[in-house]
């Protein structure tokens, strides 16, 4: 089978399309083909070497993606050749599909059925390789860790990204005001598009100012922050009054600056959030069934163009999940 794999940490330029063996289904295991999978950042990072993830060289990348049961392993129940799937990101024992194991940028994985979600017949391939982490993440920042509430206002950084277009959809589905920023105009007409209440751009608009201005010097109840850099210190000032800030990864800079004194005096949270669980995605997934939430799916590649399908994440022009399909 073509699987996409890098022998080595780089650039784009460091990937291959190679003739690999098919798996084959072991026990409690299926056999995957695979029809999409999305691109997220936490793989730039694995591929430049710089995550906190260790993986095998050489690697297939993909942590996201569907398909079709092609093969059913012995002694699994409930799912046959044909059957539309995804696996759930972490697995059925708790390691990372595409970082512990081979990922889905291939033409066939071997997964746990018991890590197995069914897609609805009326979510295409495309749709649904894009949903499971945007959709999956946002839900369990705004609602699990958040706790945000009908009624509150909150900050959604950087739009115009996977999970920032996904918190936009969910949190305006809560009955939340919803007021969002990103680099470019036309990134945040789309977001309007969508649910976006009041859309800020953080490279000729002074963030903080703005913010105030939208809630009458309040601030806002709950920011959603996924950027890191200058942009965690912002989004602490940009919190009304004991307000919270959620967060699961900073891809722009990792180590933050901190003023600790309007914090404390605040009675500002700061909340980590890490992955989602299988309920959670499941119910993306039946929000998006009904047409509640739209997975926004920014462009589609070959495994022939995984160099230039990472280069577009890379460039951050995107809006939305870029989907590779072998």
């Amino acid at each position: 089978m073509k699987a996409v794999r890098y022998h080595e940490h780089g650039g784009p330029e460091v990937f291959r399309v190679e003739e690999v063996a098919k798996p084959v289904a072991a026990a409690g295991e299926v056999i995957v083909r695979v029809r999409a999978a999305a691109i997220n950042h936490v793989e730039v990072d694995h591929r430049a070497g710089i995550s906190r993830f260790p993986i095998t060289l050489p690697h297939i990348p993909g942590i996201e993606f569907v398909g079709e049961v092609d093969e059913v392993g012995p002694g699994v129940e409930g799912w046959a050749k044909g059957d539309r799937v995804t696996p759930f990101l972490l697995g059925s024992v708790g390691k990372f599909l595409g970082i512990d194991s081979p990922g889905g940028m291939a033409e066939y994985v071997a997964v746990q059925a018991g890590a197995l979600v069914r897609i609805p017949d009326v979510i295409s391939w495309e749709d649904a390789a894009a949903l499971q982490v945007a959709f999956g993440t946002a839900f369990h920042m705004l609602f699990n860790r958040a706790k945000l509430k009908i009624g509150e206002t909150v900050m959604i950084n950087s739009v115009g990204s996977g999970i920032g277009s996904a918190a936009v959809q969910l949190a305006k589905l809560s009955g939340a005001y919803v007021i969002g920023n990103s680099s470019g105009d036309a990134k945040l007409a789309k977001a309007k598009g969508f649910g976006l209440d009041v859309g800020i751009n953080y490279r000729t608009q002074d963030l903080v100012a703005e913010v105030k201005q939208a809630t009458g010097g309040r601030g806002v109840d709950v920011v959603f922050e996924h950027v890191g850099g200058d942009m965690f210190q912002k989004s602490l000032e940009a919190l009304a009054f004991s307000g919270r800030l959620v967060t699961c990864g900073g891809h722009a800079e990792e180590v933050v600056p901190f003023d600790i004194i309007p914090f404390f005096r605040g009675q500002k949270s700061v909340i980590g959030s890490f992955v989602y669980d299988k309920d959670e995605f499941e119910t993306c997934l039946a929000l998006c069934a009904r047409g509640q939430i739209t997975s926004l799916v920014d462009s589609v590649f070959s495994l022939d163009g995984i160099a230039d399908a990472f280069r577009r994440v890379e460039s951050r022009e995107h809006f939305g999940k870029v989907v590779i399909k072998p």
